[in-house]
């Protein structure tokens, strides 16, 4: 009887062995797996940042654009010459 039970302690100690190393390997690679995620997180912010910039960059020259088709001289230089309108005469 008391050899059974050496062998069930072996095997019992055997098993908390094993699912020790599982458990350590399980953590350790969701450790590495939460880290990449990161990293790769981190690296689509930096795109993102950059399209943003890029994005800023380019309403300030539409803003630019905008303000020059809007000014009056602008408007007065199409009127006259691609509608052939004329400035009214003051009498």
């Amino acid at each position: 009887m008391s050899n059974i039970r050496v062998k069930n302690r072996k095997k019992r100690g055997a098993l908390i062995k094993v699912s020790f190393v599982i458990y350590f390997a399980f953590c350790l690679f969701a450790i590495v797996w939460l880290r990449a995620s990161v990293v790769n997180i981190e690296y689509e912010l930096g795109d993102l940042e950059s399209q943003r910039a890029d994005l800023y960059h380019n309403r300030k020259i539409v803003v630019a654009q905008r303000a020059s088709y809007y000014s009056s001289e602008k408007i007065e230089n199409v009127a006259i010459k691609r509608l052939g309108m004329s400035l009214p005469e003051r009498e």
